[in-house]
């Protein structure tokens, strides 16, 4: 068991239309947030996700696949943690791969609601990036 101890902590109000996973990403590397838990609740225009689980990979199973884009609002719950992995991770999807120097990795998962007139259908699964409507998230950071 490793114990670790909490740093600072963040509280972002996302702003309306903003990508989620790049103003994330930003963020983590504009406070240099070397570990950390995410923790964010809010709504999507629209969203990628990996809907339920996948195998154990990599290599990660083609992008059409595996990978659902929805393009009506929703509402999202989810947490996730930050890493500096040395190298990059192969799980990564494209649009977020390095393009150099080592980069955050933010691996997160969410609860996603029905979309409107939709109220049976409900999504858990990973969170790839989403156009935000309104989002709170807490960052914790670990020492």
């Amino acid at each position: 068991m490793t114990e670790r101890k909490f740093g600072r902590i963040f509280n972002l109000r996302m702003e309306e239309s903003d990508e989620f996973y790049g103003v994330l990403v930003r963020f983590v590397k504009e406070k240099s947030i070397r570990s950390g838990l995410v923790f964010f609740l809010g709504a999507f225009y629209e969203c990628d996700i990996i809907p339920g689980v996948l195998k154990p990979s990599p290599p990660m199973p083609p992008e059409e696949w595996t990978r659902k884009h929805l393009t009506d609002w929703r509402d999202v719950h989810g947490q996730g943690y930050i890493s500096w992995p040395d190298t990059q991770p192969e799980t990564l999807l494209e649009k977020h791969r390095w393009k150099g120097e080592p980069e955050p990795y933010v691996h997160l998962h969410m609860t996603l609601s029905g979309g409107p007139g939709k109220w049976e259908e409900v999504y858990g699964g990973h969170l790839c990036d989403g156009r935000i409507k309104g989002m709170l998230v807490d960052i914790v950071e670990l020492l």
